[in-house]
């Protein structure tokens, strides 16, 4: 049986432009690299790898200077597979999603946004604050500011929620929960392809990110 299959893509800006001798990698969920490459002068990369479901995906060119990251979350490699990415000053971690207990078609989206330009206006004050603070660096999304597609589709946004979450050191950071809609016909217990793209109006930056997501089957 073969083990071995292909990743490969494409690295861009927002404009389409390839950003050569961008770095990407798979890493598993002790941040720990398993393979990485570059790209070349089109933007191009190719990674041959062991068939599995990796924990993240990560691209990234010029890292906080000009660009922050793009993932992808548990990427489902077991045949030759195509992931584009473009990068730009936001930032999408930790995507996520589950099921909302309802009686609807419908998910709940996780993730906590990120802005170059927000961060490095704040690197300076923060060792100023005392007790506990809010790591400022996150856009002020609104329904408008948010595309979710899953598997190619369109979802309506239906909630729009910021929380903070916990960062360590009596800090905490702003995150989204957001619910969307999904199609009656998506089935739960294959690999699905949630993609999020966002706008921050403030600062004008844009960033995407992807989740492959299922559910476990219960009894």
């Amino acid at each position: 049986m073969d083990t071995i299959g292909r990743l490969y893509g494409r690295i861009t800006d927002f404009d389409g432009e390839p950003l050569q001798g961008a770095v990407v990698r798979l890493i598993n969920d002790q941040f720990e690299d398993i393979y990485h490459t570059f790209t070349d002068k089109a933007g191009c990369y190719e990674l041959l790898v062991r068939k599995g479901v990796y924990y993240t995906f990560y691209a990234c060119r010029d890292y906080n200077v000009r660009f922050l990251e793009y993932w992808a979350w548990n990427v489902p490699l077991f045949d030759d597979f195509e992931l584009n990415a473009r990068i730009d000053g936001l930032e999408i971690y930790s995507l996520t999603a589950f099921r909302v207990k309802r009686g609807f078609p419908q998910l709940m989206l996780y993730f906590r946004p990120m802005s170059l330009k927000r961060s490095k206006a704040i690197d300076q004050s923060l060792g100023m604050q005392e007790g506990y603070s809010i790591i400022d660096i996150s856009p002020d999304l609104s329904k408008e500011d948010i595309k979710v597609t899953i598997n190619n589709e369109a979802s309506e946004i239906y909630e729009v929620n910021k929380v903070v979450e916990y960062a360590g050191e009596n800090q905490g950071i702003y995150a989204y929960l957001v619910h969307v809609s999904t199609n009656k016909a998506l089935n739960i217990y294959e690999y699905n392809q949630i993609n999020i793209k966002l706008f921050d109006k403030e600062t004008k930056e844009k960033g995407e990110g992807v989740l492959f997501w299922k559910e476990e089957r219960t009894l």
